[in-house]
């Protein structure tokens, strides 16, 4: 996981407030660099798409993407 959730606060998914926003932000950043620091509050905003598909992301946990989906979700 790359930002792994503490007890009470954490990069959350699932719905549409500022954890989606943000955790959207650190894929699109860590698709074009896997080495990239961890994201800022005043970093760039993530393609839509790809903020579209984590924002319906189950929060059950069971849910995985590959590389090529986050991409073509980025890319639409």
């Amino acid at each position: 996981m790359p930002a792994p959730e503490r007890d009470g606060w954490g990069i959350g998914f699932g719905y549409s407030g500022n954890g989606c926003l943000t955790l959207a932000r650190l894929v699109d950043v860590l698709l074009d660099d896997i080495s990239a620091p961890a994201v800022r509050p005043d970093a760039p905003e993530a393609r839509r798409g790809l903020f579209d598909l984590l924002r319906r992301t189950p929060t059950d946990g069971t849910t995985a993407y590959t590389r090529e989906q986050l991409l073509a979700a980025g890319a639409g």
